[in-house]
């Protein structure tokens, strides 16, 4: 479908890039019911080709207060001589992805895992966990370190420990506080990545949004027992009240195993501003790692997303931060 409308540039100085041309009323409406009968989830961000004067460019429409904004590149912008305040006429062109047959018509054929070639935003579609399978999110953690600690490192309570609880139990807890295979569920506790290599088949059917590749947990930081506890990098040196629900928090990244050092990591990072902010947080923190990012991700990662660094409680952590 297309969509032509005229409309302002503005300058948002949240997370890169910075200038953005919001779409109308009508016509937001019209590319989320699209989007909608599409499969797209209605708050994330929506691929689209754009078109301004002659110039044609693949991007994402961003969600955000009921409508979209379209992120406006430099690399479009400034060649235009464009800035904040001019008036443009622009065509957003939404193509649906065809149907496939609902029967496979050839024999699955296992995933390549030894790819290091990076992913674009439009290989990459994310959701909320609880618009995920539990199968999905089990295939993720995979079977090492990821599995046996289920993201409950922060949310254990006093005296347990994951040799007390053992994995099972805390693969239960992650399954409730993620409320997977539940789309109407109120509250979930991250986000899953779903990467599109082309013709998917799982298990003899079609993979409508392509093989699960990626997990981020992200909630109220105040829902992190061990986090308010016993971490010591999101207090020290800050006066933070710690039952504060309204700061959520990015505790960990989980790349599958085989897909790691593609970009996932850095995607779901974006991911995670909409996410928290669409669910009425008014600041999302991160506690990257300098050495190597581990679960926690790297100062890139964060701040690639639009994160502010805002203290370094030590050698190789730092908090980074978005107030919305």
């Amino acid at each position: 479908m297309d969509q032509e409308f005229s409309g302002e540039i503005i300058e948002w100085r949240g997370p890169a890039p910075y200038y953005f041309v919001p779409v109308p009323s009508r016509e937001s409406a019209a590319l989320r019911a699209a989007a909608s009968t599409a499969g797209y989830n209605s708050w994330g961000m929506l691929p689209i080709r754009a078109r301004l004067g002659s110039t044609e460019w693949k991007t994402s429409l961003w969600s955000k207060d009921g409508g979209y904004w379209l992120p406006l590149k430099d690399a479009v912008r400034k060649p235009e001589g464009l800035d904040a305040g001019d008036a443009v006429d622009l065509r957003l062109t939404f193509d649906a992805p065809a149907r496939r047959p609902t029967k496979a018509r050839r024999v699955p054929v296992p995933r390549t895992t030894g790819s290091r070639e990076p992913v674009t935003d439009e290989q990459l579609t994310i959701v909320p966990a609880n618009q995920a399978t539990a199968a999905d999110l089990e295939t993720i953690f995979g079977t090492g370190d990821p599995a046996r600690c289920s993201c409950q490192r922060f949310r254990m309570l006093p005296k347990e420990s994951w040799a007390s609880e053992g994995p099972e139990e805390l693969a239960a807890r992650l399954r409730d506080q993620t409320a997977c295979g539940n789309p109407e569920a109120e509250a979930t506790s991250g986000l899953i990545a779903y990467l599109d290599e082309g013709d998917l088949f799982r298990g003899g059917r079609e993979a409508p949004r392509g093989e699960p590749v990626g997990w981020c947990a992200v909630a109220p930081r105040a829902d992190h027992p061990r986090l308010r506890r016993d971490h010591r990098v999101p207090w020290l040196g800050r006066d933070e009240d710690k039952a504060d629900g309204t700061v959520w928090a990015v505790t960990c990244f989980v790349p599958r195993a085989g897909y790691r050092r593609r970009g996932i990591g850095a995607a779901l990072a974006r991911a995670t501003v909409g996410f928290a902010r669409d669910r009425g947080a008014r600041a999302i923190e991160g506690y990257p790692d300098f050495v190597d990012g581990g679960s926690v991700g790297t100062l890139a990662m964060f701040t690639d997303a639009g994160y502010a660094e805002v203290s370094r409680p030590g050698n190789r952590r730092a908090v980074v931060r978005i107030d919305f």
